[in-house]
């Protein structure tokens, strides 16, 4: 939406966040809008650890540093977008996005 600042994953996590069996889309769409649309184009989220981190590969090292750097913030972000407790860290790794 032009002039209002929203992007689509702000509202794909908005939408997500309270629908059952959706928690992964809406954690994915959260950490997007959180991390920016340049970085979040070198984001691949995978999904929530069973210790409430979520897992995020990277192409290189260099952003997987950024990443860490980043890591209270954007877990802040995440969660207050989702309106709950969601992120409690990351886990950064290095590899194909892709599958």
């Amino acid at each position: 939406m032009r002039g209002k600042g929203r992007t689509v994953a702000s509202v794909l996590a908005e939408t997500l966040s309270g629908r059952r069996g959706a928690d992964s889309a809406a954690v994915a769409a959260a950490l997007a809008e959180a991390c920016g649309s340049r970085l979040a184009r070198e984001v691949s989220c995978r999904g929530l650890l069973k210790d409430g981190r979520l897992l995020v590969l990277v192409s290189d090292e260099a952003w997987a540093e950024q990443l860490r750097a980043l890591e209270q913030e954007l877990c802040s972000r995440v969660n207050a977008r989702l309106g709950r407790a969601t992120a409690r860290g990351l886990e950064v790794r290095v590899g194909a996005q892709r599958p």
